[in-house]
């Protein structure tokens, strides 16, 4: 018989989002369900935003600019570095996506924390490449245990600060002990920034400041969670001037839409929303850490806006949630059995997430 289908893709499991919330409600009965298992921005996107789409929506005919040139000076201005070394993609699985499509061969290694977010290892899945993960030490990132993995095959080490969906940082002197380490040949380092806004350790790095010091890092960051753009899919990697035109040679044309686009560019110059945003969650994650703590209830140090909680029973405190009207991710579905991840909401919704949870 004749194969059609590459064996790679047959070890690959696709990513479960879930029922649509509109589903969901008519299925369980209920009159509303607040979606906390997907760490989507509780103020929503900013007005201004909203306005952009809305006067952009008369030119959807029209293909969008190829290589989101407007958006990319923006966001360079903003940086401080030049426009040719960020990629702007279909939200940062397209990203991840393109690493695998322009630097992974069938037999070379990809190292990484286990678990942690899933498109890394699909992926290199997908191009045949050798996963090679690093169990995480408890909640954290173990990045000796990583450094003794990488070998001359590893082409690409993949960090996740914070971490989804342990929740946890890597404070810059670890990375930069981490990066100093592989020596003058690394291969090609992939720091995740996609929760940075939230974080209030001043021990976090800022990944871009590190790019003339290490020029094999590349740093992926997203308007979905800080903006509010989950429904319009925009990512951006920065990066050296050698690793962007590699992106670039395998990016489809056209990839962002001339919505994502738009938005993008509204969310930059409304950055007063972003700042009520990161507050509300940098309150509400304290309000949710301490009423955990009132109620003996486990749970990792978060600098996301998101909760890894330990809970005896994870189905059944899911389900209670649930018809409660509170929809969370099952810890299991993402390397964390016994936990529920959860979304630091307002402070209405939290309040019932504790009583919930305490009930």
């Amino acid at each position: 018989m004749r194969k059609i289908w590459r064996a790679a893709v047959e070890a690959v499991t696709p990513y479960e989002a879930g029922k649509p919330l509109e589903m969901l409600v008519a299925e369980l009965g209920l009159a509303e369900l607040v979606r906390l298992s997907s760490n989507e921005n509780p103020l929503g996107a900013s007005p201004r935003v909203i306005e952009a789409v809305r006067r952009e929506a008369a030119h959807i005919h029209l293909y969008p600019d190829g290589g989101s040139g407007a958006l990319r000076d923006a966001l360079a201005h903003g940086l401080g570095i030049s426009p040719e070394q960020i990629v702007v993609g279909n939200g940062a699985d397209e990203l991840i996506t393109l690493i695998a499509l322009a630097a992974f061969d069938p037999g070379d290694e990809v190292a990484m924390p286990h678990p942690s977010f899933e498109p890394y290892a699909t992926g290199a899945q997908i191009a045949g490449a050798r996963v090679v993960p690093s169990p995480l030490a408890g909640y954290e990132t173990d990045l000796d245990d990583l450094r003794r993995r990488v070998t001359p095959r590893t082409k690409v080490v993949f960090l996740c600060s914070p971490h989804n969906p342990a929740t946890t940082i890597i404070r810059r002197r670890a990375l930069l002990a981490f990066l100093d380490a592989l020596g003058d040949d690394p291969p090609l380092i992939v720091l995740d920034e996609a929760y940075r806004d939230f974080v209030d350790d001043p021990e976090y790095p800022d990944g871009v400041s590190l790019l003339a010091r290490y020029p094999r890092l590349l740093v992926l960051r997203t308007f979905s969670k800080i903006a509010g753009l989950a429904g319009l899919r925009v990512g951006y990697a920065i990066g050296s001037l050698e690793t962007i035109d590699r992106l670039n040679r395998v990016r489809a044309p056209y990839n962002v839409n001339r919505l994502g686009q738009v938005a993008a560019l509204a969310a930059l110059e409304d950055p007063e929303h972003g700042a009520r945003t990161r507050a509300l969650v940098l309150e509400e994650r304290a309000y949710l850490a301490a009423g955990l703590e009132r109620r003996a209830i486990a749970f990792a140090p978060s600098q996301a806006n998101f909760m890894l909680v330990r809970v005896k029973d994870a189905a059944a405190a899911r389900d209670r949630l649930l018809r409660g009207g509170i929809l969370v991710r099952d810890g299991a579905a993402v390397g964390f059995p016994g936990h529920l991840r959860i979304t630091v909401g307002t402070r209405e919704i939290n309040e019932r997430v504790l009583k919930l949870l305490e009930d």
